[in-house]
């Protein structure tokens, strides 16, 4: 598995990380921190590629009282994602939650 470049025009697993980021990003409200952690190639059915992302977002609870705070409290989400070969998301899925 090739973990950068791109000889044979397929998408590597950089690619799949980039997306990854940028789709969690953009799903999800106030993103904070993204951290891809695992990435592999997909064994079954049209998903080429899967993988896990830790998210951090603000706590809504804080937010929603109004509550000011020194540092921000994030909390912290597990997310699973399921990519075909061209990198469109087919599916992705709140894992658990912070612990």
């Amino acid at each position: 598995m090739s973990t950068s470049g791109n000889e044979t025009g397929q998408p590597t697993l950089v690619d799949a990380q980039a997306t990854v980021r940028h789709f969690l990003e953009e799903a999800l409200p106030e993103v904070q921190r993204v951290d891809v952690t695992r990435v592999t190639q997909g064994q079954s059915g049209d998903t080429a590629w899967e993988a896990e992302a830790d998210v951090w977002q603000p706590n809504p609870t804080l937010k929603s009282l109004g509550m000011e705070t020194q540092r921000p409290v994030l909390d912290h989400q597990r997310y699973l994602l399921r990519l075909d070969a061209l990198l469109n998301v087919l599916a992705y899925e709140l894992e658990s939650a912070g612990k």
